[in-house]
């Protein structure tokens, strides 16, 4: 356990139904939290009491979902819930993790050492993980996807949770840098963000929000359409359904495998899952490299 204290934070509803593992990604991160503490949206689906059974450290917040549907910003209200309650427990530092997200046990020494090396550096407000996204099985990366965001961020009233949920931003930030909204990626405030790494290993987030039958992506797919593009006429919101999942499924035989460990706690999942379909190794596929002229090699 660091010395600097950390709470955990996280929200959502209706997790079940989604198929999240909500429960493993909360215990991936327990172990250095001193407290943690979840937002839970009115829900169908005993997502609730799901939450309650994961720990006695997790302390629950009963929230109402807005009927926003623009973008995903209902996702970062909720999530800006959490982080306020977080903050309310005089706690040093937060590790945000969403419902989907899993951390590997390896990494927690390097997040909690990460916490301790910049505790006194005021300046520096959150911490950078590297991304791994889980397609349709456990075995395969989507390496196009975006490959770092902060997931720990100071509790001092600094920052807020912006967009669809992505990741803290400075309150207030009133500069230019990247997209002026003062979201705290690398890219944009370098200054204020640090890798949450030790000895040039970074920490990982194992995201597995996309690992899912075809059944259960169609209901992923729904709960996108009306958080995202519920305002939208339909003939708009066929086209950026078009632009975000069109290729969605088609793409499969020309992701990454993967090869190294999962977090443990992913365990019985993994046994339960079994890999989407049978494909050829994708340097293989003419198509591969169709896809690295377009959008460059990523790994």
């Amino acid at each position: 356990m660091a010395t600097t204290s950390i709470c955990g934070f996280s929200f959502g509803k209706d997790l079940i139904k989604l198929n999240y593992p909500v429960v493993e990604a909360v215990r991936s991160v327990l172990p250095i939290c001193d407290r943690f503490v979840f937002a839970v949206g009115r829900s169908e689906d005993g997502t609730r009491e799901l939450v309650e059974s994961i720990d006695p450290k997790v302390e629950i917040v009963d929230t109402e979902w807005s009927s926003n549907q623009v973008d995903g910003t209902v996702l970062s209200e909720e999530a800006n819930k959490a982080l306020r309650a977080a903050e309310a427990t005089g706690c040093a530092w937060g590790h945000y993790i969403q419902a989907d997200e899993v951390v590997h046990e390896d990494d927690l020494p390097l997040i909690a050492g990460a916490c301790e090396r910049w505790a006194e550096v005021a300046e520096v407000k959150a911490l950078l993980f590297k991304y791994l996204h889980f397609v349709l099985d456990y075995q395969t990366i989507d390496p196009w996807m975006y490959h770092k965001a902060s997931r720990i961020n100071r509790l001092d009233g600094s920052c807020d949770i912006i967009g669809d949920a992505c990741g803290p931003a400075v309150r207030g930030y009133a500069g230019r840098v990247g997209n002026g909204d003062g979201y705290l990626d690398k890219n944009f405030l370098g200054s204020h963000v640090r890798w949450a790494e030790q000895g040039g290993k970074k920490a990982r987030i194992f995201h597995y929000g996309w690992v899912k039958t075809r059944e259960q992506l169609e209901t992923k797919f729904d709960m996108v359409r009306q958080l995202w593009w519920g305002t939208l006429d339909a003939e708009e919101k066929k086209r950026r359904e078009d632009n975000k999942f069109g290729r969605f499924i088609d793409r499969y035989p020309i992701l990454k495998q993967y090869s190294g460990s999962h977090p443990a706690v992913m365990a019985e999942r993994l046994a339960q899952h079994e890999p989407y379909q049978p494909k050829r190794n994708r340097w293989l596929n003419p198509r591969f490299y169709a896809e690295v002229l377009r959008h460059g090699f990523h790994g």
